[in-house]
């Protein structure tokens, strides 16, 4: 035949290429297989049969390249921790209860501007005009003043002796330590007693001739200056000022003055006012070489003073 390839020529080109591809697609698998790592084909691991154990892998350890020496502070010593405090729970005291209310007591009253005593008729008696009797129950005569010293001790006694219905009365003065008092009395309250002398020779001389000198009435014109009179003598205040007149003086049993009745009223007033001032209470002062008597009472004092009746 004419115009064609031959039959045989075909078949070779055709096993020529398929060759050179067969060859071709080896090289290229085994070219692709180098390029991926082979990996060992996992285990199977079947638990009926034992396995042995696995050796553990050594690793070393790499190399650390020498540096720089690094200070390092010693390891310090853990501090121990303090002991937790003890939590103490005080419980609170209740509120103690309000105070009671204060009660106001009343202010004490003032000290009172004097103290006063009160004593019976039958203990004291009054000098003035008193009678004066002698040991038999006659009547002599009537005390009309008294005279004291500086300390306020009773000297002279002042007596009106009694004459005949009135005439020949005279004033004398006798020791006040020859009366004996007796303010219960209703008669005579003084008696005129001159202690009787004693039974010794020599001293018994002597205390006649005593006695006889005392029982002998003295003149009013010799009683000594040193010596102040009572009654009817003005009475002053610490101040100087006037403070009234006495007018009697009040003795007890024992002869021994307990008070002395001043008239506080004035002699132009129309009303009279006594009072009663404690004996111990007069001062003898002199002023300008005369005796005068004094009383420490202010004029409050004497204001509330009780009246004397």
């Amino acid at each position: 035949m004419s115009g064609g390839f031959p039959l045989r020529a075909y078949n070779w080109h055709w096993r020529t290429v398929a060759g050179t591809l067969a060859i071709l697609l080896v090289l290229a698998v085994m070219s692709g297989c180098s390029l991926f790592p082979v990996q060992a084909p996992a285990p199977i691991i079947d638990l009926s049969t034992p396995q042995p154990p696995s050796e553990p892998e050594v690793v070393e350890p790499e190399e650390v390249p020498a540096s720089a020496p690094v200070a390092t502070q010693p390891p310090s010593e853990p501090r121990p921790h303090p002991a937790p405090k003890r939590r103490v729970i005080v419980p609170k005291k209740p509120p103690p209860p309000p105070p009671p209310p204060v009660e106001e007591k009343a202010p004490p009253p003032p000290p009172p501007l004097l103290t006063t005593r009160i004593m019976q008729h039958e203990q004291i008696r009054g000098l003035l005009d008193s009678e004066i009797q002698r040991p038999d129950g006659k009547v002599i005569g009537r005390a009309v003043d008294m005279y004291a010293d500086a300390s306020g001790k009773p000297k002279i006694m002042i007596v009106n002796l009694a004459g005949f219905l009135g005439v020949g009365d005279r004033k004398v003065t006798f020791p006040w330590t020859v009366f004996r008092f007796n303010p219960a009395a209703k008669k005579a309250p003084i008696t005129f007693a001159v202690p009787t002398p004693g039974s010794n020779g020599a001293s018994g001389a002597a205390k006649a001739k005593a006695q006889d000198a005392s029982a002998r009435p003295g003149s009013v014109n010799d009683i000594a200056p040193t010596l102040a009179q009572l009654i009817d003598s003005n009475v002053s205040q610490k101040n100087g000022a006037r403070m009234g007149r006495v007018v009697d003086v009040l003795v007890d049993s024992q002869g021994q003055p307990q008070a002395l009745v001043i008239d506080l009223s004035d002699s132009l007033a129309g009303d009279k006012r006594q009072v009663a001032a404690n004996w111990p209470d007069l001062h003898v002062m002199s002023r300008n070489k005369v005796l005068q008597l004094q009383l420490d009472f202010t004029d409050a004092q004497i204001k509330a003073a009780p009246t004397y009746s």
